[in-house]
C-alpha cells in the first residue's frame, strides 16, 4: 500500500528525483468538502461533548472579565461529573443536558454558558451536600468594607456657600 510505496521512494539526497504522488488532486464536491474541513477562520461555534451528547455553546465575550472566584467551565463540569458518578446520579445530568438541547437560547441551537452552569449547579445541588457544593461552585467573594481611621473626604465637607444675588 501507501507505506510500501513511500518507503520504496528514492530519497532526494541520493540524486534521483522523487516521484509525484499517485493520488489525484481533490476536485469538485470532494475538494469543496476538504477545503471546508480545513477552514482555519475565526471560531464562531463551541461545543461541549459528553458521551454521545453534544451541547452547542455560545462563545464567551472576549472583553468580559471572568467573575471573581469563578472556576473555568471545564473544571466545573469535570468536578460535577466526578461527584455525580460517585453518587450514582449521572443519569440526572444527561436528562438535564437533553433539556438544554431541546430548549436552546437561540434558533441556531446554542446555549449560553451561564445557563449551562446554572443547570449543572441545579443537578449537583439535588445530590450533594452544601460543603461538597462549595468545592465545585465557590460562593462569590464579598468585598469587606474596611473600617479604617480615615473618613471619606466628600461626605465630611460642608456645602459651599450659596452665591447671593444682588
Amino acid at each position: 500500500g501507501r507505506l510500501k510505496s513511500f518507503l520504496a521512494r528514492p530519497s532526494a539526497r541520493s540524486g534521483s528525483p522523487e516521484r509525484p504522488s499517485s493520488d489525484p488532486p481533490l476536485t469538485g464536491e470532494a475538494g469543496n468538502r476538504a477545503a471546508a474541513m480545513l477552514n482555519r477562520g475565526p471560531a464562531k461555534w463551541r461545543e461541549w461533548r459528553f458521551g454521545n451528547q453534544v451541547l452547542p455553546l455560545y462563545l464567551p465575550d472576549p472583553k468580559a472579565l471572568p467573575k471573581e472566584g469563578e472556576k473555568p467551565l471545564s473544571e466545573v463540569v469535570h468536578l460535577s461529573i466526578t461527584a455525580l458518578k460517585s453518587k450514582g446520579a449521572l443519569p440526572s445530568l444527561t436528562e438535564a443536558i437533553e433539556g438544554l438541547v431541546k430548549a436552546p437560547d437561540s434558533p441556531g441551537g446554542r446555549v449560553q454558558e451561564d445557563r449551562f452552569r446554572a443547570t449543572l449547579k441545579m443537578v449537583v445541588a439535588a445530590v450533594l451536600a452544601p460543603d461538597e457544593m462549595e468545592d465545585i461552585f465557590p460562593s462569590p467573594v464579598l468585598e469587606m468594607s474596611g473600617t479604617g481611621s480615615r473618613r471619606p473626604s466628600k461626605t465630611s465637607r460642608k456645602p459651599s456657600k450659596e452665591p447671593t444675588g444682588a
